[in-house]
């Protein structure tokens, strides 16, 4: 399936961009209007980092996702709701998101931090 862009989008030019970002780990989303992708950290603290981070940048461009946060992850997801579909608002997010994880110290899912229950102290 192609992504559905929202009206009056730059096609060309954001298609462009969208393949960039589906290299880097971006994927559509199930109605192709969106784009998500899961950040990995190794600490609880750099995923609130990231999120406020985010959370900033979106209030500032007035274009805001849906976040799950989790131990060592943040599952990411943009898509325009005004005109519906995919639009240059979710791609330049996207493109911060990356940087952003990048100087935050974004790590591989095998390396991030799991919620598990901490062992007994020695000696209990």
């Amino acid at each position: 399936m192609s992504p559905q862009f929202s009206s009056g989008a730059d096609e060309r030019k954001l298609s462009e961009e969208l393949d960039a970002l589906l290299k880097e780990g971006w994927t559509l989303d199930e109605e192709q209007m969106g784009l998500k992708k899961t950040f990995y950290f190794k600490t609880y603290t750099k995923v609130l980092d990231f999120s406020q981070m985010v959370g900033i940048r979106s209030k500032s461009k007035d274009h805001h996702s849906t976040m799950t946060l989790k131990a060592g992850s943040v599952l990411i997801h943009w898509t325009t709701h005004v005109p519906r579909g995919l639009s240059a608002k979710d791609v330049y997010m996207a493109q911060y998101c990356d940087k952003q994880a990048s100087e935050i110290g974004m790590v591989g899912q095998s390396e991030a931090n799991k919620c598990a229950p901490r062992p007994d102290p020695p000696g209990i």
